[in-house]
Formats: structure tokens, C-alpha cells, sequence
């Protein structure tokens, strides 16, 4: 990076955790061993009953430790965990690696902040981010195009400007899935977003820990997003409904 660390917007990553003993210390380390100088790390956890807490709680307690600030308390789900985040952080960004997603390389967070220089004003900076799937083909996401039926990328690659809270309020708790995309239609139109094309994110999807365990779900939280929005996104994530209904049914 060109920019002196000093004047580097302040980036806050929070990683939200329930049960995730088998995959979260792959996530904290990822975060931990960032060059980006000037970060802050929040780590929230849902009250598990595994050995989740006691491996942040590790983490936290090494010396020179770069977990700012850590809690363990029973939530109502994702959705007050992400907005716990917003309420703590102090950075100019911050932006989501949840449990089990990691990013895909040290350098990371500082490719993508790379372009803050020409861009100061930014609300949304996003690069891509690496979707693995178990027994298909990888995908990489992310564009510079702001599309009507998804977000442009995946949420691990997106860091948001405090005043996009501010102005346009948290995750609404009224989701338990699509959370992120009911938001993204809050504001989609309104902000300026910044693209860095960079692989930020690696985001293994398996059932265990996200919700392509079940697609259908989400999706009639993302037609419910469509329908208070007034969104014509709604055609295509309705045929993506069907799909994916269709398939569960056949397993």
C-alpha cells in the first residue's frame, strides 16, 4: 500500500460463532495474521456449548493480542450477532468473517483497502470472494455490478462505512437468513460503492454452518426482502425458489 499506516481507514472484522469448535480456529487465525496495520478485531459468540469459547478465549488472552474485545452470551440468532458488531466497533469499516470462512490470503484486507486513496469518499468497499462447495466445481463472486436479485458479492467481502448504519439503520432482526440482503436493498441505490478486484474471502458452504444447507429457506426470505422493497429481483429469485424447492423434495 502506498498510504502511510496512519492515515489508513480504521478496518473492523468481527467473526460471529455458535458451536464452531471444528472450523474457527482456521478464521481467527486469518484475521489475526493480516498485514493491515490498523485493525480492529471483534469476536462474538452465541453462547456455545463446545469448546468454542475456550479456543477464543486462547486467542484472546495471547500476548500482543489483536482480538480488541470477545463475548459468549446466548443471542437470538445472526442477525443480533451482526448488530452486536455495529454497536461495538470503532473502525471506519467493518465488514463480516464469520466462523468457518477465512480470508484467502495475509495480504488481504490491504489489497483491498489499496484503492482507499482514490476513493476516500466510498460507503461499500468489495472484492470477490472463493465459494467452495462439497462435491462440485469452485465459484468466485463478486463484479462491479449492483444487481437487483443477489448482493454483488459475498458479505465476507464487503466492509461498510459506519455512516451506512447511521443512516440507514442495522440488520433488521425480522431475518434469520437474508438478513444481509434485505439491508442491501435498503441502501443499494442510495450509497457509492467501490469494487477492488481482489479475492478477499474463501467461504466454504456446507449445511453445518450456513444457509445453503437449505437454499429454499433463504430464498423465501429473499422474495419477502423483494416484496417489501418493491424489487423486480423478485422474478428470478422466485425461479431460484422453485429450483432449489424442487431439488430438496428429490433428495
Amino acid at each position: 500500500m502506498n498510504m502511510s499506516a496512519d492515515k489508513l481507514p480504521k478496518v473492523t472484522v468481527v467473526t460471529i460463532a455458535f458451536n464452531a469448535e471444528k472450523f474457527i480456529q482456521k478464521t481467527l487465525e486469518s484475521v489475526i495474521e493480516q498485514d493491515y496495520p490498523n485493525l480492529e478485531y471483534l469476536v462474538i459468540d452465541g453462547g456455545s456449548k463446545d469448546s468454542t469459547p475456550a479456543m477464543i478465549r486462547q486467542y484472546a488472552d495471547a500476548p500482543q493480542s489483536r482480538i480488541a474485545w470477545w463475548v459468549s452470551e446466548r443471542d437470538s440468532g445472526v442477525s443480533e450477532a451482526f448488530n452486536k458488531g455495529i454497536a461495538r466497533h470503532t473502525g471506519d469499516f467493518i465488514g463480516y468473517m464469520n466462523a468457518g470462512d477465512y480470508f484467502a490470503s495475509p495480504d488481504a484486507l490491504s489489497r483491498l483497502f489499496s484503492i482507499y486513496a482514490a476513493q476516500p469518499d466510498a460507503d461499500i468497499v468489495f472484492g470477490k470472494a472463493r465459494l467452495t462447495f462439497e462435491n462440485a466445481p469452485e465459484k468466485i463472486v463478486g463484479s462491479p455490478t449492483i444487481p437487483a436479485d443477489k448482493l454483488p458479492t459475498a458479505h465476507q467481502a464487503m466492509y461498510y462505512h459506519r455512516r451506512v448504519w447511521a443512516e440507514y439503520g442495522t440488520f433488521s432482526m425480522d431475518y434469520r437468513y437474508a438478513m444481509d440482503y434485505e439491508h442491501y436493498h435498503r441502501i443499494k441505490d442510495r450509497i457509492k460503492w467501490v469494487f477492488s478486484d481482489v479475492i478477499v474471502a474463501e467461504r466454504p458452504l456446507t449445511s453445518a454452518r450456513n444457509s445453503f444447507g437449505n437454499p429454499s429457506r433463504t430464498y423465501r426470505e429473499y422474495l419477502k426482502a423483494d416484496r417489501q422493497h418493491r424489487n423486480p429481483g423478485i422474478v428470478l429469485n422466485y425461479a431460484k425458489f422453485l429450483r432449489d424447492l424442487i431439488k430438496e423434495r428429490l433428495r
